[in-house]
């Protein structure tokens, strides 16, 4: 998406790809304390959340400031572009060096490799008992998660809320070199 901000050519393309930030952004902001509840105990789970927490402000208060400063030189589209290119490394980094934090996945490639080590084909992991096949895992990922965006007020109103959220700063924050250079 900011890569496709840096190449539009027109206010439309600038919203509506500002709007996916805001939405795929929200998910981000919902899943990390899951994801800390995965990689820490919960004794030392205080300072990466709070790290977390210091730095999603700390970027939201210092990006304008220096994204000023990158406008200033080269233009906003550099801006969007260098973001978009500066994820290219951050991929490849997570992919080669981070593993996988889900317990079961984790429980899946142990009996994976026991039963390579052993030839022993009893051991199983619990997901590999009660895996879905294809059909129930798109119902599950797809069809419930939006029945409960349905159904369920809370989860609604919180989706929305977030996703407007999201959407509302970065989209203030793209529009501000746009704003005070043509107006």
């Amino acid at each position: 998406c900011f890569i496709g901000l840096a190449l539009g050519k027109n206010m439309a393309t600038i919203i509506c790809l500002r709007a996916c930030l805001g939405l795929f952004g929200c998910i981000g902001t919902i899943l990390v304390g899951g994801t800390f509840d995965d990689m820490f105990v919960a004794d030392e789970r205080a300072i990466p959340m709070a790290l977390f927490a210091y730095v999603a402000i700390l970027g939201t208060v210092g990006a304008p400031i220096y994204a000023g400063f990158i406008d200033q030189a080269i233009g906003w589209r550099w801006i969007e572009g260098i973001q978009g290119l500066s994820n290219v490394p951050l991929l490849i980094i997570i992919f080669l060096f981070f593993k996988e934090t889900r317990g079961g996945v984790t429980l899946q490639k142990r009996a994976k490799s026991l039963r390579k080590d052993t030839g022993d084909e009893r051991w199983v992991s619990k997901e590999e008992l009660e895996a879905p096949g294809l059909k129930d895992a798109l119902y599950n990922s797809s069809v419930k998660a939006i029945k409960m965006l349905i159904s369920e007020p809370v989860v609604f109103f919180f989706g929305l809320w977030i996703s407007f959220a999201w959407f509302l700063t970065f989209l203030f924050l793209s529009v501000i070199g746009i704003t005070f250079s043509h107006f």
